[in-house]
């Protein structure tokens, strides 16, 4: 029996650029116990005749429309007064932030995000939480080999 090559979920990492120049990749604190990255396409549904027996039933094509890429995180929130900051700054703008999307040492996706949800909860004796919704804001490169 032939294993899978597996890694950690905690090797999913969501890296955050600083807008610097080079750019410096990071993995923020806040996102300390869930990741996740979902790819989707918007389609169109176009019912194709058949023309020689245009009364039976027609087939459904599906046609692609948009291509994006949603990102999740989650975690005991870093306490921090400029990570708030930070975040709700970026998320009251309407400015992208390069983000790289790692699967351990394998390789990375990379594209501009955006900030769409900045979520912090609390309930008695536990520790707050936040999560945080990034949306691609554009076109993301294609999955780049680690070094």
């Amino acid at each position: 029996m032939a294993l899978p090559t597996t890694i950690k979920g905690t090797q999913l990492y969501i890296k955050i650029g600083d807008g610097a120049s080079p750019e410096v990749f990071a993995h923020p604190c806040l996102i300390n116990s869930e990741r996740g990255v979902t790819f989707r396409s918007s389609t169109n549904d176009v019912v194709v005749p058949d023309c020689s027996n245009p009364d039976d039933p027609a087939w459904r094509q599906l046609v692609k429309d948009a291509l994006s890429v949603g990102l999740t995180g989650a975690g005991v929130l870093d306490n921090v007064l400029l990570t708030i900051q930070a975040y709700t700054a970026w998320w009251k703008g309407d400015t992208g932030k390069n983000v790289q999307v790692w699967l351990g040492t394998v390789g990375y996706w990379e594209g501009s995000f955006k900030l769409t949800e900045f979520e912090i909860t609390g309930e008695r004796s536990n520790k707050a939480q936040v999560s945080i919704t990034l949306e691609s804001d554009g076109e993301i490169s294609d999955f780049t080999s680690g070094a």
